[in-house]
């Protein structure tokens, strides 16, 4: 009986860990082809920062925003003040949100949660706010994507498969992160996962993303295999009352820093910088 009884929980293990690989080969897949999108983060081909008054945009290289190809004059930005409009040159092809643009319109920036989206030839721009407007600018035949191959990775381990414990800020926790710019972010930290990595405890802060938790963290593989700034890795929320969670470093990706020089990407918080060997997941991107 005994026999029979550790034959099945052997069988289960295994079909287990069968089911976690293919479902982490399915991870990643979809993370190449999100990348790959002709819009993702692949084909970011430039950051404009908006200047007071008027900024003119096209192929053209007299425009104060110079596009690689397409249309010599496509039209114009103008700031003032906080509030940003947009000025289509005449007859050219553009569309904002999906809608032929034809005359001035005004420009909602990100920051608004419905920012305003141009497309135009192979573009797709829109206005970020960091700091002060900038534009973000796109395109599907960028280099970067074109020459895109594939995403390297540590060997798959069930070592940074990790089961690990949620606590709770009640209330949710302010920290502070940096971005790339040297910009300042203070973000809620709903509350912190902790684990153990040969036999030392670690702790990570946690920020909301819906049914999961991101994070951004660096280790001692930061700028040795993995990307020097550190990486991202989303967790999935406990459920059913339980403060158990699966901590998959497996899962850790690279930011869109990693893909091109134009993304404005956050950087790990103190705390969130660990000593221990985190040998799973994305390793460094060249391009």
């Amino acid at each position: 009986m005994k026999k029979v009884i550790l034959i099945l929980l052997l069988v289960c293990l295994n079909v287990s860990s069968a089911t976690w690989q293919e479902e982490l080969e399915s991870w990643k897949k979809d993370r190449v082809e999100r990348l790959k999108k002709p819009h993702g983060w692949l084909s970011l081909i430039g950051m404009e920062w908006l200047h007071e008054g008027n900024n003119s945009i096209g192929s053209n290289e007299t425009n104060d925003i110079v596009l690689p190809h397409g249309p010599t004059q496509v039209g114009v930005f103008t700031l003032k003040d906080t509030t940003i409009t947009f000025t289509p040159e005449k007859d050219v092809q553009i569309q904002a949100n999906n809608s032929a643009v034809t005359k001035t319109i005004n420009v909602a920036m990100d920051s608004s949660g419905k920012p305003t989206v141009f497309t135009i030839d192979t573009f797709k721009f829109h206005v970020i706010e960091r700091g002060k407007p900038a534009l973000r600018i796109k395109d599907s035949q960028a280099q970067t994507r074109k020459d895109f191959t594939q995403i390297d990775y540590y060997p798959t381990t069930d070592k940074f498969r990790i089961e690990g414990e949620f606590v709770a800020y009640n209330p949710p926790k302010e920290i502070e992160i940096i971005n790339v710019l040297g910009l300042l972010n203070k973000e809620q930290s709903i509350g912190f996962v902790k684990f153990s990595v040969d036999d030392k405890q670690y702790q990570l802060d946690a920020l909301d993303a819906g049914d999961e938790m991101f994070i951004v963290f660096a280790d001692r593989t930061s700028g040795r295999t993995t990307y020097g700034p550190g990486r991202f890795l989303d967790v999935p929320k406990p459920t059913n009352n339980s403060n158990q969670v699966i901590i998959d470093f497996n899962k850790a990706y690279n930011p869109p820093c990693a893909f091109n020089e134009y993304s404005t990407c956050p950087l790990p918080p103190h705390q969130n910088r660990i000593r221990a060997f985190i040998e799973a997941g994305e390793k460094i991107y060249n391009y």
